[in-house]
């Protein structure tokens, strides 16, 4: 599989820049609705990642008859990115992702022609499900239904004793003026070792993958590198935020959330435990699946799109 090789990309999509309130420029890409088309998908991708990760995700959803609008975070792919040092992924505040999404949402998706009449659904992965679940309290009214895949509901940093220990540390880095600074563990390349290292926490499918090295080896300038101690305080801040009380419930259209049984980089039965009881929120887990669903061995993906393709219905 090439990664260049999915013709339905090609359908009338263009990528640009759209340029925030704050003057932040964030790359977007846009396939806008035909005639015969289903609804409007708004993709928001996960942290570190870059539109061009999801192509084949995106040959998927241009296939099931949608338009499709996506968007680079601020801070990461071609979308301006925070501090000079553009290696380093740092956040002010995860506001601003939810404040991006809405004006993406309400500037772009809603001038596509037929924006009043279709349906205008969310799929997210990772970081985007979080910021969809803030997106979905903040700016309710526009989405009918959103697809949250492996959500980042909490960090997977091991068992409660760890778990406060490192979020101590990075508290304390913040606190300390260290927050433009690479968090411990964070680093701005990847040897040839982290990279195998990283691939069992993400996928079991080496082909796809591979592709994402392919990629950065033909733009270097898609990647992005560890998390600063600023990006993870605030992550944390938001983290908090969507489990205060009557918190979701504020979210009234019906949401999908798709947890990868094999999570190491969020905790699925965090996500589970956070988002059950609500009559809207259908949640299903993929046994065996690693965090990125969506570029899975075909075995987790045909489940993937199975239940995505039945929630659309």
């Amino acid at each position: 599989m090439n990664w260049k090789d999915f013709p339905n990309l090609s359908r009338e999509g263009q990528t640009g820049y759209v340029t925030m309130q704050d003057g932040t420029n964030v790359r977007t890409a846009t396939w806008p609705s035909k005639s015969d088309d289903k609804g409007i998908v708004v993709l928001v991708n996960g942290h570190r990642e870059f539109m061009e990760k999801y192509i084949e995700f995106f040959s998927d959803i241009l296939n099931r008859d949608f338009a499709l609008y996506a968007l680079d975070n601020r801070g990461q792919g071609l979308s301006d990115r925070v501090l000079p040092d553009r290696l380093k992924s740092h956040a002010e505040n995860f506001d601003l992702f939810s404040d991006d999404l809405n004006e993406f949402i309400s500037n772009i998706v809603m001038a596509d022609p037929r924006a009043q009449e279709l349906p205008i659904y969310l799929i997210a992965h990772s970081m985007g499900g979080h910021v969809c679940l803030r997106y979905l309290h903040d700016f309710p009214g526009t989405v009918s239904k959103a697809v949250l895949m492996a959500p980042m509901v909490e960090f997977n940093l091991g068992g409660a004793v760890a778990t406060a220990v490192i979020k101590s540390i990075i508290r304390l880095g913040d606190a300390l003026g260290l927050k433009e600074k690479f968090a411990m563990g964070q680093g701005s390349f990847l040897s040839k070792n982290s990279r195998s290292i990283k691939q069992k926490l993400l996928t079991h499918d080496d082909e796809r993958y591979a592709i994402e090295a392919d990629i950065i080896e033909a733009n270097p300038e898609l990647y992005v590198g560890g998390a600063t101690y600023g990006w993870l305080c605030t992550a944390l801040d938001s983290i908090e935020k969507i489990k205060q009380a009557e918190y979701l419930n504020k979210i009234t259209i019906p949401v999908l959330v798709v947890l990868a049984g094999s999570d190491l980089v969020v905790k699925s039965q965090s996500s589970r435990k956070l988002l059950s009881g609500y009559d809207n929120i259908d949640i299903i887990t993929i046994d065996g699946s690693r965090h990125e669903i969506y570029r899975e061995v075909d075995e987790y993906r045909n489940q993937l799109w199975q239940k995505i393709d039945d929630f659309l219905k």
